[in-house]
């Protein structure tokens, strides 16, 4: 972003960002429009451009701002890095629970966050997953690796589809009206599966 947009009001700022969420949230980085952003923020198209070079830098900057948010809000929930457990998988089921409550109070970042696996600009894409794997690895590039029997980077691959596959469950159900604490024990039911299935496999011991 410019620098002319660190300097307007924090209103109008808040405008620009409310507005680009929800515009991408509902259409994508590729059909999301700048005209309608321009119009639910009420600025002009000329003004816009005060604060932007191109729409891909609108986007990578909302799509930042709602992985900080969630982030933030975990670290937060947790109270301390020093209180995650070292187990990879725990510390992984532990950032999905702290997070229920930032998807709830906040569907619309959820929204956008889960659009930004449906990128088909590959460049665009490789961008926002650099935004997403420096938030990540903030949280669990520290974890004990030294029991896993698969590669580190294949097994962050995979939770990120995990994390992307139960957001977008999630964000079904509790858009669809349905109680808010059903759809949670839902949730968490869901992640108490995927732990247990990651951590002992999908056959019976013999």
């Amino acid at each position: 972003m410019k620098k002319t947009f660190s300097r307007i009001s924090e209103e109008k700022r808040s405008r620009i960002i409310e507005s680009s969420i929800e515009e991408f949230a509902e259409w994508g980085y590729e059909k999301g429009s700048l005209d309608r952003i321009i119009k639910k923020s009420g600025i002009s198209k000329g003004g816009l451009y005060e604060y932007i070079s191109s729409k891909e830098e609108l986007f990578l900057f909302v799509a930042d701002h709602a992985y900080n948010l969630l982030y933030d809000h975990i670290i937060r929930e947790i109270g301390d890095y020093s209180k995650l457990p070292s187990d990879l998988l725990e510390r992984f089921h532990l950032a999905a629970t702290k997070a229920i409550d930032f998807y709830l109070e906040n569907p619309v970042q959820i929204k956008l966050i889960i659009m930004t696996a449906h990128i088909i600009d590959e460049g665009v894409s490789s961008k926002v997953r650099e935004i997403f794997f420096s938030r990540f690895r903030g949280i669990f590039g520290d974890a004990d690796r030294s029991r896993l029997a698969y590669n580190y980077d294949s097994l962050l691959n995979l939770m990120e589809w995990l994390l992307l596959k139960t957001r977008n469950h999630f964000i079904r159900a509790f858009m669809s009206g349905r109680d808010a604490a059903e759809v949670k024990r839902e949730y968490m039911s869901e992640w108490d599966f995927i732990v247990s299935v990651l951590r002992g496999g999908i056959y019976k011991n013999n």
